[in-house]
């Protein structure tokens, strides 16, 4: 199954937020100066997969992506199982991973476990729809936080990364999930 780079998609953004808040007078020096630096050659310590070589994708898939974020905060994810091929891969960041399972059965996993929790709030920090070149691929990423609360009022939090791929019919067939756990404050 595929697997991404973190770091590709997070250069990727940064390229792309960098490159989309330059002021005009600023453009034709940085787009001349990131002609040449992509005109270099480049070797890398390992072979990578999906290369730096990437393009805004469509914004609406980015849409779609946090649809589902809200779903999963609002407990309907039901509102757009219409979003899902009728075959998915899902690999969760509690090292469980759901491959080639129909909608209904990835879905019902994602609701037994989002059953588990009283309330999740997210929040988005990044998110971006990237398409990259050579492949007939399309992705949306997104970086945010989640706070869960327990049924037992025990609260949680958790930062994510998820990568949503998107077949040529605009559904989702596969997602990879990571996540890290918010430093604790100092005493």
């Amino acid at each position: 199954m595929k697997q991404l780079s973190l770091a590709t998609f997070i250069m990727c953004a940064l390229v792309a937020c960098n490159t989309a808040t330059n002021s005009s007078n600023t453009k034709d020096t940085t787009a001349s100066t990131n002609d040449t630096a992509m005109s270099q050659n480049v070797t890398y310590a390992y072979p990578v997969e999906y290369s730096s070589d990437f393009s805004i994708g469509d914004p609406k898939y980015a849409q779609m992506v946090l649809d589902l974020w809200k779903d999963y905060d609002n407990n309907t994810f039901d509102n757009h199982k219409d979003y899902f091929a009728d075959t998915v891969t899902m690999d969760l960041a509690g090292g469980n991973s759901l491959v080639n399972v129909s909608k209904d059965s990835a879905l019902n996993s994602v609701k037994r476990y989002r059953g588990s929790l009283k309330n999740a709030v997210s929040s988005v920090e990044v998110l971006t729809s990237l398409k990259p070149k050579g492949k007939d691929e399309s992705w949306a990423c997104v970086w945010g936080k989640e706070v869960d609360t327990y049924n037992d009022g025990k609260m949680d939090s958790v930062f994510l990364n998820e990568n949503w791929e998107f077949n040529k019919d605009g559904k989702v067939i596969y997602m990879a999930q990571y996540q890290a756990m918010p430093s604790k404050p100092k005493k």
